[in-house]
């Protein structure tokens, strides 16, 4: 890749760009996952002309405009100015290789007001009950990494119990399949925002659940970041401290929201969209708020930075 004029993005190996020179006279950008290759340019004659030189130096073959890229669906809609991924066709065989494509649909991924309870682990696991959800757990892992942030938190519950499932937490997992059957093409769509200042622009929200393991009693963060009227990114996950208070929980959540912001702040700086101003994040506790922009020693923060 570098003999060929490509640097790498941040910290990302698998993401390049290429600078325009006097061969290629616009930007390339190139997503590589193994064997899959994602090829970018503002101008497809540039575009036609780098795939054909590289396809001289690497066997493979040009597919066309992608449509389908490591199991996401891509579908562009040049009317509306819309991008839209999803993987209807992945869920799809999930349902059919678990025998839950007929499930009764479901409204949403848990059962409301239920948490999942390490007392409800057998002492002693059955293997087809272990190998079942942890199948399940892994096709729910796939979509929350690439589409379906509103399974983050499914998902982060049901990870905790893959080494001893017992047949509750088994059925909290069936119940997510049941969803799917529901919503299976839901997606996430991009599109510009009619305001030119929002235009790849990064915007997040953060909040947390206090002290919302029943087993630890640790709080749980979550968080999503948005650009262009969709999401790119979002987290559904224990914290790994006891937080004694409402306002610390927050207040953690949102340095782990931080840190995921200033990592894609220089991501999109390498692919040249510079984020000339700072990044909003919003965040809902007042006492949370007063701490960022008033970090002083006091009582109730002080202890914070330790943890």
């Amino acid at each position: 890749m570098r003999e060929s004029g490509f640097v790498k993005t941040g910290f990302e190996e698998s993401v390049w760009i290429r600078h325009p020179d006097s061969k290629f006279k616009h930007t390339i950008y190139m997503s590589a996952h193994i064997d899959d290759t994602l090829i970018l340019c503002e101008d497809l004659d540039t575009l036609q002309r780098f795939k054909d030189s590289f396809l001289t130096r690497f066997e493979g073959t040009d597919e066309g405009e992608v449509t389908e890229y490591l199991g996401c669906d891509i579908v562009r809609d040049r009317v509306r100015g819309t991008l839209t991924i999803k993987q209807s066709a992945y869920i799809q065989r999930v349902l059919q290789h678990h025998g839950m494509q007929d499930a009764n649909p479901v409204k949403t991924p848990m059962e409301p007001g239920v948490r999942l309870l390490k007392r409800d682990s057998p002492t002693s696991v059955d293997p087809r009950v272990q190998e079942e959800y942890r199948a399940i757990v892994g096709h729910i892992s796939y979509l929350v990494q690439m589409t379906r942030p509103d399974l983050a938190f499914a998902f982060a519950e049901l990870s905790k119990f893959v080494q001893a499932p017992g047949l509750v937490h088994l059925r909290a997992a069936r119940r997510v399949l049941a969803y799917l059957v529901a919503t299976s093409e839901l997606g996430i769509t991009y599109s510009r925002p009619e305001d030119p200042s929002q235009v790849n622009r990064l915007f997040g929200w953060v909040d947390s659940d206090y002290a919302a393991d029943p087993d630890t009693r640790k709080s749980v963060t979550g968080y999503i970041i948005s650009m262009n009227n969709g999401p790119i990114a979002w987290k559904s996950k224990r914290q790994s401290c006891v937080t004694l208070s409402s306002a610390e929980a927050e207040f953690v959540a949102a340095s782990q929201c931080g840190v995921e912001v200033v990592y894609l702040r220089n991501l999109l700086r390498d692919l040249g969209f510079v984020q000339d101003a700072p990044t909003e994040i919003w965040e809902d506790n007042a006492a949370c708020v007063q701490m960022s922009e008033n970090p002083v020693n006091a009582d109730r923060s002080r202890h914070i930075d330790t943890r």
